[in-house]
């Protein structure tokens, strides 16, 4: 699994790391939800992301929040385990 600051500099975004967890923070606090919902929201802080540029940048934030305890993931599902 490559780090989210890595993808973050192979891709040139002007995301940060605490501006993609921002976003999946937010999200959190509102219960489960599916990677495709905070496409949008990611795609908005840098409007050059493709779809799926901005999908690796959440899978390696999510697969960091899983790794910390704070979420799972079930296929495309991400389900929240204690408050973000």
């Amino acid at each position: 699994m490559e780090s989210l600051q890595y993808i973050i500099d192979s891709i040139c975004t002007k995301l940060t790391v605490e501006s993609i967890y921002k976003v999946i923070e937010s999200r959190i606090r509102q219960g489960a939800f599916t990677i495709d919902e905070i496409l949008p929201s990611i795609q908005s802080g840098d409007r050059s992301l493709d779809t799926g540029s901005a999908k690796m940048l959440a899978v390696a934030a999510l697969e960091e929040l899983v790794q910390l305890g704070d979420i799972r993931i079930e296929a495309d599902n991400v389900i929240p385990l204690k408050d973000a």
